[in-house]
């Protein structure tokens, strides 16, 4: 009897202490949110959305937050390159929207080690003087649907298939050998 009442008082402690650590968390982090708690970066980053800062939901400011903070790191280029792929998806349709959102789902869900290899190929790609990627551009327009289709089963496959490493793999595309 003694034993379960102390299991009991153990339980109910826990979850007093447990609930505690959430409302103050919570607390702080709502806290973190107002607008005056912001760095000057920030509030300059976020300065068209001073005046409805306080209607926004919490969550919504974190993002917000941790998307100035994010900006402020970033170099000019960076940026630049940001500015570019936000008028991308403004000028895109719904269905082009949907797919963007769809392979950036899908690249969510690899393995670790094949998103650092898709990294690093495409910051080589990026790397390479214009007339290149436009070769390797018009190289993957010729390709046959079914033939694309089997590179981009290859890659996905890599981490547990028979092909090789995900470097490899992209390596191999780069020669031409897939």
């Amino acid at each position: 009897m003694v034993k379960k009442m102390i299991n009991l008082t153990t339980q109910v402690a826990l979850t007093v202490l447990l609930s505690l650590a959430v409302a103050t968390t919570a607390f702080a982090e709502s806290a973190a949110t107002a607008w005056g708690e912001l760095s000057p970066q920030q509030q300059a980053v976020l300065k068209n959305l001073e005046q409805e800062w306080e209607d926004l939901a919490d969550e919504r400011k974190q993002r917000l937050i941790k998307g100035a903070s994010r900006w402020i790191e970033m170099t000019p280029e960076q940026r630049q390159r940001a500015r570019e792929r936000l008028e991308l998806w403004k000028q895109a349709t719904p269905e082009d929207k949907e797919k963007m959102r769809q392979r950036m789902k899908e690249f969510r869900d690899l393995p670790t080690e094949l998103k650092q290899a898709l990294r690093k190929k495409y910051q080589w790609f990026n790397d390479l003087p214009e007339a290149e990627q436009q070769q390797l551009r018009n190289r993957w327009q010729n390709l046959s649907p079914e033939s694309k289709q089997q590179i981009r089963e290859r890659i996905r496959s890599a981490p547990g298939g028979q092909h090789g490493s995900p470097q490899n793999n992209l390596n191999q595309f780069q020669k031409g050998k897939r």
